[in-house]
């Protein structure tokens, strides 16, 4: 995006400049989010930078990445639990829970 529109992009006669860095980021928190299975990341990234423009971004990124994740592999922790052969809560899917 950034040699594409090196001056960044005119909308609504406002100028919005593209920084690579804030893709980096958001990258960083999405892959994070994946290997974790956790949505927090993108809270934790959001308060390092403080920039509010990035947090949508950040947010569907770790979310799409999140749900990608889950349906593919179990998380670092649970793998960790696995491999250790370590007592571990079996997964409950909807049919499983009932209110009493």
């Amino acid at each position: 995006m950034a040699t594409l529109f090196p001056h960044g992009i005119v909308f609504d006669g406002i100028l919005y400049r593209i920084i690579p860095g804030g893709y980096a980021v958001i990258g960083a928190a999405a892959l994070t989010g994946a290997v974790t299975h956790t949505v927090s990341t993108a809270v934790i990234c959001f308060e390092l930078t403080g920039q509010i423009s990035h947090i949508l971004p950040m947010m569907v990124a770790v979310i799409l990445a999140n749900m990608v994740a889950q349906g593919l592999q179990p998380s670092l922790y649970d793998s960790i639990i696995q491999v250790k052969k370590l007592p571990y809560l079996p997964e409950l899917g909807f049919g499983h829970i009932r209110c009493v």
